[in-house]
């Protein structure tokens, strides 16, 4: 529960970064004098408004997101527990320190929760994607040991040595359990880059650049082919393995992440 707590948390973070992003009292449009305006103002206009609506389709994605991450808190919340946790425990409750020396969120001695104040990296590393830093609600692509595939995760915990993670799948399982918690090296992380990312810090993959990008509608990140990129940074995606021959898939820049592979 605790795991699901810090997802809403993060989220809401998320949304409060996008609000600033979106700057919505920096376009009037009914105060606008489209006639009297030059090419090239009217190009930025443009720019600034395909900006604002995809800021406006992330806001609504975490928003679902959010409700529905809240609606399983209140539905699973242990209402009972909670009341005889604190007349035992004083109303201290939480973790201790984990295993295998990860730090993280937790009670500390003395009772008082802090955060890890560790940051790690990816040992991939590209010209077009940040590897560094992970830290603690980390947007991440965790390999999965069992699979083999690239699933999109929440960084949970980071070594001292910024070499070692633990990681939150927030998806719940089949059976409608909270999704399961991961340890990974450095080798089996990817950094997604924040939603903050500005343009310039996101360059275009040249056409026909092999990438990891993550499904439409899915948290699943799958091989695929760079055909083009948007005004706006997204990119138009050839996927391996997609039955429709030559279909194109537009996924958010963001979510395309730089092939890990030796050079």
């Amino acid at each position: 529960m605790e795991d699901r707590w810090g997802i809403v948390v993060t989220q809401l973070q998320d949304l409060y970064k996008l609000n600033d992003v979106a700057d919505f009292e920096s376009l009037d449009p009914k105060n606008m004098n489209f006639h009297s305006m030059s090419v090239n103002q009217l190009s930025e206009l443009q720019l600034s408004l395909e900006n604002r609506h995809s800021v406006n389709e992330k806001m609504q994605n975490y928003c679902r997101e959010l409700v529905e991450n809240i609606a399983y808190i209140v539905e699973h919340y242990p209402v009972q527990q909670e009341i005889k946790s604190e007349l035992e425990y004083g109303g201290v409750s939480g973790g201790g320190e984990s295993s295998g020396g990860l730090t993280g969120g937790g009670v500390g001695a003395g009772g008082v929760a802090g955060e890890s104040s560790s940051v790690g990296r990816s040992f991939w590393t590209s010209q077009f994607n940040p590897s560094e830093p992970i830290e603690v609600g980390s947007d991440v692509a965790y390999k999965s040991k069992k699979t083999g595939e690239w699933i999109q995760c929440i960084c949970t915990k980071v070594s001292g040595d910024g070499l070692r993670f633990e990681v939150k799948d927030p998806e719940p399982d089949e059976f409608g359990k909270p999704g399961g918690i991961f340890k990974c090296n450095s080798k089996e992380i990817l950094l997604i880059p924040p939603v903050t990312s500005k343009k310039s810090q996101l360059p275009n993959y040249p056409i026909n650049t092999k990438v990891l990008a993550r499904y439409p509608e899915t948290t699943t990140f799958y091989p695929a082919i760079v055909c083009g990129s948007k005004r706006d940074g997204t990119c138009k995606l050839r996927f391996d393995g997609e039955e429709e021959i030559d279909k194109e898939t537009e996924v958010e820049r963001r979510l395309v992440l730089p092939f890990p592979s030796r050079k």
